[in-house]
């Protein structure tokens, strides 16, 4: 069995200016360690986006369920990047 988990944050402010994100992780086996990768672009802020594309950390227990951090920066558009750092929401 495989499954996914949603995630949402605020990238760090950079350049003067922060943007959203939000998505669905990819699949991943369940009952095993694993990971899952995000990807997608952030909100249009300050005339731009940015890509992004973030292994998660290997899963780890909580109450109900498992989580994964998110750890990583945006690709670089308008000379700069931003850090992103969230978790997922809890699968069971």
């Amino acid at each position: 069995m495989y499954h996914s988990h949603y995630y949402a944050g605020l990238t760090s402010v950079d350049d003067g200016h922060r943007h959203e994100y939000h998505g669905q992780t990819t699949l991943a086996p369940s009952g095993v360690p694993h990971t899952h990768y995000i990807l997608g672009y952030t909100s249009y802020d300050d005339g731009h986006t940015h890509y992004y594309m973030i292994q998660t950390t290997v899963d780890y227990p909580v109450p109900g369920g498992h989580i994964h951090d998110i750890l990583g920066v945006t690709r670089i558009s308008e000379q700069h990047y931003h850090s992103m750092q969230s978790r997922t929401t809890v699968t069971y």
